[in-house]
C-alpha cells in the first residue's frame, strides 16, 4: 500500500511538472515574438517617418504596437500562472479586446458585410462584460 502511495506521489509530480515546463516554453516564445514585435513597430515608425505617409504610417503603427501589447498581456497572464498556479481569465479577457480592436482597425466598414460587423461588435460587448464582471485576482 505504501508503494503505490509513494508511485502516486511520484505520478503526480511528474504531472504538475509538465505544465511549467510547457509555460516556460510559452514564455521563451512570447518573449522572441515581443522582441520582433516591438523591432516591427520601430521600423514602421522609421519607414513612416522617411516617406512622410503618416495617415497609413500611423494606422500600421497603432496595428503593430496593438500586437505588442497582445503579446505582452499574454506574457504577463505567463507570469502570473508561475506564481499563482492559476489562469487569469481577465487578462485573457483584455488580450482578446485588444486583438479585436487590432481587428476592428483593418476593417473597411463600407465593404464589410453587416453581419460580420454585427458579430464584431457583439463580441466586443462580450468582451467587455468579462472585463468588467470578472473580477482581478489577487497576487497572494
Amino acid at each position: 500500500m505504501n508503494s503505490n502511495k509513494t508511485i502516486m506521489e511520484h505520478l503526480i509530480a511528474f504531472f504538475s511538472l509538465v505544465p511549467m515546463v510547457l509555460y516556460t516554453i510559452v514564455a521563451i516564445l512570447l518573449t522572441i515574438i515581443a522582441a520582433f514585435s516591438v523591432w516591427d513597430a520601430l521600423q514602421l515608425i522609421a519607414q513612416m517617418i522617411l516617406t512622410r505617409d503618416f495617415t497609413n504610417g500611423l494606422v500600421n503603427v497603432i496595428y503593430a504596437l496593438l500586437l505588442t501589447i497582445t503579446i505582452i498581456v499574454l506574457f504577463e497572464t505567463v507570469t502570473v500562472y508561475f506564481k499563482t498556479k492559476h489562469v487569469e481569465v481577465r487578462a485573457l479577457l483584455i488580450a482578446g479586446l485588444t486583438g479585436m480592436v487590432r481587428h476592428v482597425l483593418i476593417y473597411n466598414v463600407s465593404t464589410v458585410d453587416p453581419a460580420v460587423l454585427f458579430g464584431t461588435v457583439a463580441l466586443l460587448a462580450v468582451l467587455i462584460a468579462g472585463i468588467v464582471l470578472v473580477k482581478p485576482e489577487s497576487l497572494a
